[in-house]
């Protein structure tokens, strides 16, 4: 069996959404040394996290329609070259206030990036697996910051906190270069797809397993926003990202402070539960494309409320090999949850408005990312600089969307029509 162009496709994509959360996520391993040159406290250093999400979540829906209007193609070329660039310049911050300005234009360069990736699945790959692959990529949400860990526990001794920045913005040449070479707007336009790949994603597309489950035909941006769904997916998002990307960017900080560990051991202890959750993410679209379709939001459920009883269990335990599975099976269930939570927008957004559509989306994801910053950095000031205050915020949080989903989310059955053509792969 060859090894088809949408693969390589998809692989570029992973590179690139690895080495943005390599980019993003190294903040968190290097924050207590930011702290402590700039002499900020956990207030401070909660607004400097969140200045990225400010400007990431600004431009989620612009970079969406420009996805939508002059091609993805366009787009994560430009997000790539503007956030390897502020990668770099985030070793050349002086202060509280530079920094703050750096990582907001950061976060403008990034947050253009998500919704053309996902115009781009939506255009090279047919309902029937745009789950799958969707959930493939994603996986980088937990892997980057379990790679980020280990390479920064490894360097940032040996280069210092600045150097690491440069050292970083640099791999974001090879991603511009390899999207250059393979990614175009759609599988119709790729010189290199052959005839027999382009049939059977046509053949896919008019497939049963395709159309088994109902996309929300709208012919404009505005009338989608006139769909429930969309909006219940919205405060999903963002409420789930105060609890997971408070897990990601406070945890090396609970370890250090909490549980009293070496930066070696931080990022040995920080990298394990998202491994795991990268692999959970990684399963997620594929369960759910292959045994939830129509009913993903149980999956959903069900990965939350497991995961949050580990996740609660992590900050219970003093053993560390007990608190450390406890918190690997959180994160293989939560990011699961995560990529099944993604499966959605990819089967009820039309491919034509999945740019401008999944960035509103995840412009609630990352209002939510720019509020658990601010939140548990006042959280933990107001109790005595107790980094494990911070977890009663994630916790709630993950009450709160778990309930969201199982109540909020419909999901519907596409209307059988009058002949429905011959799935003709295994589904």
């Amino acid at each position: 069996m060859s090894f088809k162009t949408s693969y390589k496709v998809g692989l570029v994509l992973l590179l690139c959404y690895l080495v943005a959360w390599l980019d993003r996520m190294a903040i968190n391993m290097t924050i207590p040394f930011m702290a402590r040159e700039f002499e900020i406290g956990p207030d401070k250093v909660g607004w400097i996290l969140s200045a990225f999400f400010l400007g990431y979540a600004l431009s989620q829906i612009p970079g969406g329609m420009m996805a939508d209007r002059i091609g993805p193609r366009k787009v994560i070329l430009v997000a790539l070259v503007w956030w390897s660039f502020f990668t770099a310049m985030t070793g050349v911050a002086g202060g509280l206030a530079s920094m703050l300005v750096v990582r907001f234009l950061f976060g403008i360069g990034e947050g253009i990036f998500p919704a053309a990736v996902w115009k781009v699945i939506g255009n090279w790959y047919s309902k029937k697996n745009r789950g799958t692959a969707n959930a493939l990529i994603l996986s980088s949400i937990a892997f980057g910051p379990a790679i980020s860990s280990l390479l920064l526990a490894w360097f940032l001794p040996m280069l210092g906190w600045r150097v690491s920045f440069y050292v970083l913005g640099g791999a974001g040449v090879v991603c511009v270069l390899a999207a250059a070479l393979y990614i175009t707007n759609s599988i119709r336009e790729n010189p290199r797809v052959s005839a027999e790949e382009l049939e059977e994603f046509e053949r896919d597309s008019r497939s049963q397993a395709a159309n088994a489950e109902q996309t929300l035909e709208k012919a404009s941006f505005g009338q989608l926003l006139g769909s429930p769904p969309i909006w219940v997916l919205f405060f999903v998002a963002l409420i789930y990202n105060l609890t997971m990307y408070g897990w990601l960017n406070w945890l090396p900080t609970y370890l250090l402070e909490v549980k009293k560990l070496s930066l070696q051991r931080t990022g040995f202890v920080g990298a394990l539960p998202f491994l795991c959750g990268g692999i959970g993410c990684m399963l997620a679209g594929y369960v759910s494309d292959r045994w939830f379709r129509g009913r993903r939001k149980y999956l959903v459920f069900g990965c939350q409320a497991i995961g949050g009883i580990c996740l609660y269990l992590f900050t219970q335990i003093n053993d560390p090999v007990q608190y450390m599975v406890a918190q690997c099976i959180a994160g293989f269930l939560l990011f699961m949850a995560a990529g099944a939570i993604w499966t959605l927008p990819m089967i009820l957004v039309p491919p034509r408005l999945m740019g401008s559509g999944a960035g509103f989306i995840n412009t609630g994801g990352q209002i939510g990312g720019f509020l658990t910053n601010i939140l548990i950095g006042y959280v933990i000031k107001a109790n005595d600089n107790d980094a494990a205050a911070g977890f009663q915020v994630m916790l709630g949080a993950l009450v709160v969307a778990a309930l969201l989903v199982l109540v909020g989310i419909r999901e519907q059955p596409a209307p059988a029509p009058a002949r429905l053509a011959t799935d003709t792969a295994s589904s």
